[in-house]
């Protein structure tokens, strides 16, 4: 059988860093296949190579045996490849209907096509079909896309792609390209139907019932020949929907195989918002040693122990909220989190869980109640006065608009809310931030090629720890941590809880926002569970179980 994608030394410098070096992979046809990796091991820049955003600078890539050139992402969809990036790429301003169809509008036939009309009838069917496939009917199709949430927007993204294959399958007259040798710059016209689907991190801000709507697509999809390379963090995920996977690591392909499968009949329980259809997972029937090889060869070492034992006594009460009430926040909230503690907020999306962090730190009003930092209450919350008075930090679960300047470079982002450090005459010493940010770039193993380099230029998983080393740099008091280990490696999420343990030991007080549940339960002291707006629920982690969590949230 003629492989679907077969990629033969794929080499793709960036100035003196070598993002992939001599990367090998084969899918097949109707194959799901994980693209398994550590942040910063190359799979988002193999798969804009594959997307037509880079062009490698050496290897070969061949689509159902032919050879391709793929100079520009043009290329790239007319030989039938899509790609759904980790980070949104949507047109805000725009409508449901206007993203789901940009770039392959409907329009008249006759004369009118010649004008470009665009045939508003047929663009609305579009979005609807491509709607209803991920069962996201009640999205209202003519809403402009900054007004959905983020797991909506997520699945607008999908719908976009599942849009243009409808398009091009529909609208396709040709058969199938000959398997015949041709050109390397020759590939398919613009009406090609889909090959290769492409997910990056897919499912980072889906609930469990959406992520399993798309598992449903795949599986359509997969009826259909169409492959897909679907790369995730998540190990149980892709256990759930991949055929086969292949390791990347350091930019080479170190292993690949058949992937070791679940005996559940659905998605497992990964980092993603609680659902109220399924409980905890059913125990994997693989081997231990299969997933631990896959592990082994992630990060090239035995990760033990995911979850440290770092011993840290709860201490006086550092922040306390009475009755607290905000404009994104209608129900009154009352919590106290003490020295030396890890605080899990666990809950539904919408439930309350950031729009709490948020009014604690000052980015929504507060309407009603009181916020007491240090024994101190304070009349009206600013990140500003949250920084410099309370020595209370935030790392935003939106990175990319939030939680970071993307031009910047690594130092300024690291170091900007502690720069009287580096003062000197009026002057900052950025050799002296340099050091700064190579010292913590080397504690929180960021792959980068130096502090210099821009942030937004980084993987998603290097950007977080970054957010997080700024609050570490900071020296902060309370930590506000929401969904600090999305998108995040196994082997960077084990680095991330030892710094949270061990800040813990140090006598911070620690709020930790997650949805991943194993999390919470292995990282924390106490965890309150939110539901529609209200803080339900608090006890001690010992006396939580999964099971418990999610009653508690629905």
């Amino acid at each position: 059988m003629t492989p679907r994608l077969e990629l033969t030394g794929i080499v793709k410098s960036f100035g003196a860093t070598r993002a992939l070096d001599g990367v090998d992979l084969t899918v097949r046809p109707g194959e799901v296949h994980a693209i398994i990796g550590e942040n910063g091991a190359g799979k988002s820049t193999l798969m804009k190579v594959l997307s037509g955003a880079h062009r490698p600078d050496a290897g070969v890539i061949r689509l159902d045996g032919q050879e391709l050139e793929l100079a520009d992402p043009r290329q790239s969809q007319a030989a039938g490849i899509a790609m759904i990036y980790q980070e949104l790429n949507l047109a805000p301003d725009l409508s449901v209907v206007e993203n789901i169809t940009l770039g392959q509008e409907p329009t008249y036939a006759g004369w009118r096509r010649a004008t470009g009309w665009i045939d508003r009838r047929k663009q609305k069917q579009a979005a609807v079909d491509a709607l209803a496939k991920l069962h996201c009917e009640t999205i209202s199709l003519d809403r402009p896309i900054s007004e959905l949430s983020i797991a909506q927007q997520q699945m607008i993204e999908i719908a976009r792609a599942v849009a243009t294959s409808s398009a091009a399958i529909s609208s396709s007259t040709a058969a199938t390209p000959s398997s015949s040798s041709t050109n390397a710059t020759d590939v398919p016209g613009p009406c090609s139907p889909l090959r290769l689907l492409i997910l990056d991190e897919p499912t980072s801000s889906l609930t469990q019932v959406d992520t399993e709507h798309l598992f449903t697509v795949i599986e359509r999809l997969k009826e259909d020949g169409i492959s897909v390379l679907y790369i995730s963090h998540f190990l149980e995920e892709c256990q759930h929907i991949a055929d086969r996977f292949t390791v990347l690591r350091d930019g080479k392909s170190v292993g690949s195989g058949a992937m070791p499968h679940t005996t559940s009949t659905n998605p497992p329980q990964t980092n993603k918002p609680l659902s109220s259809e399924h409980d905890t997972p059913k125990t994997p029937d693989i081997p231990p040693e299969s997933m631990e090889s896959i592990i082994h060869m992630m990060v090239g070492r035995d990760v033990s122990q995911l979850y440290p034992d770092l011993q840290h006594t709860r201490g006086e009460v550092a922040l306390e909220l009475q009755d607290v009430e905000g404009t994104s926040l209608p129900k009154q909230v009352s919590l106290s989190v003490h020295h030396g503690e890890i605080f899990g907020i666990a809950g539904l999306i919408g439930a309350g869980r950031t729009e709490t962090l948020r009014a604690l730190f000052g980015l929504d009003s507060l309407a009603a109640g009181r916020v007491v930092v240090h024994g101190q209450t304070a009349d009206r919350r600013s990140p500003r006065s949250s920084w410099l008075n309370d020595s209370m930090g935030l790392v935003s679960e939106d990175r990319k608009n939030e939680g970071l300047f993307l031009n910047s470079s690594l130092s300024d982002n690291l170091t900007m809310t502690r720069l009287g450090n580096y003062r000197r005459r009026g002057l900052l010493s950025t050799s002296q931030m340099n050091q700064t940010t190579l010292d913590w770039m080397e504690r929180l193993d960021v792959k980068a090629a130096g502090p210099d380099q821009k942030i937004g230029e980084l993987s998603g998983g290097n950007q977080q720890k970054i957010a997080l080393g700024r609050l570490l740099h900071h020296d902060c008091d309370i930590l506000l941590l929401d969904e600090p280990t999305r998108g995040i490696d196994i082997g960077s999420k084990q680095a991330i809880y030892q710094q949270i343990g061990e800040l813990a030991a140090q006598g911070k007080a620690i709020v930790l926002v997650s949805s991943y549940l194993p999390e919470l339960l292995g990282v924390c002291d106490r965890i309150g569970v939110f539901a529609q707006g209200r803080l339900t629920e608090i006890r001690n982690t010992d006396q939580w179980t999964e099971h418990d969590l999610l009653s508690a949230a629905i």
